[in-house]
Formats: structure tokens, C-alpha cells, sequence
């Protein structure tokens, strides 16, 4: 891994704001494998106007496993997950939701809501083979463990062997942060009039109705002032960047690396996660059925949490434990990292040395047992 204290100024890639693309690359080129490195061969199993799903291998041969990555639909591009990706990819053939800045996407395509999302992940679990696991991160954490559900429900045919939710908050009052305090003190409808905007039409999404980027920029650059003290997890990052490739892909550049979000995936997230805790009300519905978490039996179950994440605190992904009463406990795993942060669960040293090694530890425990040929949920 390069030195990121060799005095080199890191490369900050301008994709801020009005500059944003369609979407960003992971730029994943090898990896190491048995101390060589061995090219990633990737392709684009399904293309839809929000999202593509990427699959990536390395390697000789595919491996013997699947394993989807859920990105959150957060503002960030999925590069965010760079780290994460490179360090599955020596056991897995990875399948990523690599998602669509929706400034870009024309009016004609219809909107992006939380059902939607629910059902794009229902589509990606059709593209993992028997026996592959999901991986969801932060918001990805709700829709993944909904479309999870569903399927069970439907008959278990495309049901994963194992679910790992990372800092995802499933609800959000387990264990409040700041966060949440903020986002319940407003009604939905003001968040939308103080924030909601139509894209122009200097663009291919001109009238769409999103979450802009430059907002969320804004609202990110405030995060980070108030932790750049060294002893913080953000101040760290900065100050002596643990990630794969500081000087190519430097952390600053994967967190401000943001997009629109579709304005009704936005607000419905916010409502059905923060304002109704829907999953846990037992009140989210997905075509007119309600999302029954009961129905998971076969999926083991993993939640992964950071004692000093201000994002989502601990409780708040663990709790999908106590919502999923139909998982053996055998089948269960709860990981906290005392001293991780909401970023070091997924970017940097912590999640090579401490966080992947338990992940796949747990796969390999999770391997299902039978294996159904794929049907139709």
C-alpha cells in the first residue's frame, strides 16, 4: 500500500457538485491474491436508469461464492465502498448496486422510492448464485433486510445464506445520535420545502424533483468541521488515510464524492426509517404487502457496529436481531468494534484487520446446509 505521509499531495478528483457523472467507477484494477496480484474482470450484469449491477471476480477461476454489496443511497457514489469491495474480492465473485446520479436520469423513467429500492435488490438477489450472501451498508441496511424478508416469504428460492448489516439504522431510536434527534424534530414536509429542488435543464434529469448533491455537500463538509481534532475517526482519516490507495482514491475524495438523490427515495427513507420506524412497527409494505421479518429462517444473520459511530450508534443495526425471531441463534452474530467509528467499519485498516476476517469466518459458518434451484419470488 503506498505511504500516505511520503509527502505527496493526495489527488483530489473534482467530481463535486455540478460536476457530478452519471456515475463513478470503482477503478479496481487487481487485487492480491496469495501474495500476486491478480486482475479484476468485471462486466455489467443488469442495466435500469437508477442502477447497474456490477459483478467483479478475480482470479484464475470464478470463486466458489457470491456475495452482493448493497451500497446506501446516502449521497455518496458507491465508490465510497472501494475498500470494502477490494478486500472481498479474493473469496468472491462481489455484485455491487453501483447506483445512478438521478440528476441525470430523464423525467420519463418515473421516480426512485423506497419500493423501488426494495425491489432493485429483489432483481440483484436473482443474479446471486445458491448459497451467496448480501453485505448492506448504513441505509442500504433497511431495503436489504426488507427485499430479504419478501423472499422468504415468496418461498426462500432466491433467499441469501447470510445478511451482514453494517452501521445500518434499522431503528433509529435504539440508541438516538444527533442524527436522528434532528430528522425527528421535522415533519416531513418541511424537510421537503427546505431542501427538495428540480434539476435544471442543463441536464438529463431536467424537472426531476432530488435531494442535490450540492446540499448534501454542504451538509457533509459541516460534519466533518466539527471532528477534524486527530484523535477522531475523521480526523485521522485526513491526517494519515488507511485506505487501500490514499493517493490515488484519498478518503476526503470517496466521502465528498456525492450525488442527487431521487427526491422520493430520499423523503420516503427518512419517513418510513426515522419518522415511522417502519420495520420495526411492522408497518412497511412493499406492492400492498407487509414486509413480515418473521419470515426469515434460513438467512444467518450478522450486525457489525462502532461504539463510537455518531452516525448509527450501537443498538441501532443490532436490533434487526430482535425484529428476525425466526433465525436460530446459532445462526446469529453481533460484531462492536469499541473504538471504530461509522467510516472505519468499511473503509481502512479496522475493516481489513479486524471487521473482513469475522465477516468471512461468519460465511463460511453461514454456507446453507441445502440448495434450492432459483425460482421467482
Amino acid at each position: 500500500m503506498a505511504d500516505p505521509n511520503d509527502g505527496t499531495p493526495p489527488q483530489v478528483l473534482p467530481f463535486l457538485g455540478a460536476e457530478q457523472p452519471l456515475r463513478r467507477d470503482l477503478g479496481i484494477m487487481n487485487v492480491t491474491i496469495g501474495g500476486r496480484d491478480r486482475p479484476v474482470r468485471r462486466r455489467e450484469l443488469a442495466v435500469s436508469p437508477f442502477c447497474t449491477l456490477l459483478e467483479l471476480s478475480a482470479g484464475e477461476r470464478d470463486p466458489p461464492s457470491d456475495l452482493l454489496v448493497v451500497a446506501p443511497l446516502s449521497g455518496h457514489f458507491s465508490i465510497l465502498l472501494r475498500d470494502l469491495v477490494i478486500g472481498l474480492l479474493p473469496r468472491h465473485r462481489v455484485l455491487v448496486t453501483d447506483w445512478m446520479n438521478a440528476r441525470h436520469v430523464a423525467l420519463r423513467d418515473g421516480v426512485f422510492d423506497l419500493e423501488a429500492n426494495i425491489a432493485c435488490i429483489i432483481e440483484a438477489l436473482r443474479q446471486v448464485r445458491p448459497g451467496g450472501s448480501v453485505v448492506a451498508v448504513c441505509q442500504a441496511g433497511t431495503p436489504a433486510l426488507a427485499a430479504t424478508a419478501l423472499a422468504a416469504a415468496a418461498g426462500g428460492a432466491i433467499s441469501p445464506a447470510a445478511l451482514v448489516l453494517i452501521a445500518a439504522p434499522i431503528d433509529p431510536m435504539a440508541n438516538p445520535t444527533a442524527v436522528a434527534t434532528a430528522v425527528r424534530a421535522h415533519a416531513i414536509a418541511d424537510i421537503e420545502d427546505r431542501v427538495i429542488r428540480r434539476v435544471s435543464s442543463a441536464y438529463a434529469g431536467a424537472g426531476r424533483r432530488v435531494y442535490p448533491a450540492e446540499t448534501q455537500l454542504a451538509a457533509l463538509s459541516a460534519y466533518l468541521m466539527r471532528r477534524l481534532d486527530r484523535r477522531s475517526e475523521m480526523g485521522r482519516k485526513l491526517v494519515e488515510d488507511d485506505g487501500d490507495s490514499p493517493r490515488q482514491y484519498p478518503f476526503l475524495d470517496l466521502f465528498t464524492s456525492i450525488m442527487d438523490l431521487d427526491a422520493a427515495c430520499f423523503l420516503g427513507s427518512l419517513k418510513a426509517v426515522y419518522h415511522e420506524r417502519a420495520l420495526c412497527q411492522g408497518t412497511l409494505r412493499f406492492h400492498g404487502e407487509r414486509v413480515d421479518l418473521s419470515a426469515i429462517r434460513s438467512t444467518a444473520l450478522m450486525t457489525i457496529e462502532g461504539a463510537r459511530d455518531d452516525i448509527a450508534s450501537p443498538g441501532q443495526t443490532s436490533v434487526a436481531h430482535d425484529l428476525c425471531p425466526g433465525i436460530p441463534a446459532s445462526r446469529r452474530h453481533r460484531l462492536v468494534l469499541e473504538d471504530a467509528g461509522h467510516f472505519s467499519l468499511f473503509h481502512g485498516h479496522m475493516w481489513r484487520a479486524r471487521i473482513l476476517p469475522d465477516i468471512e469466518s461468519f460465511l463460511v459458518h453461514a454456507a446453507p446446509a441445502q440448495i434450492t434451484p432459483r425460482g421467482n419470488p
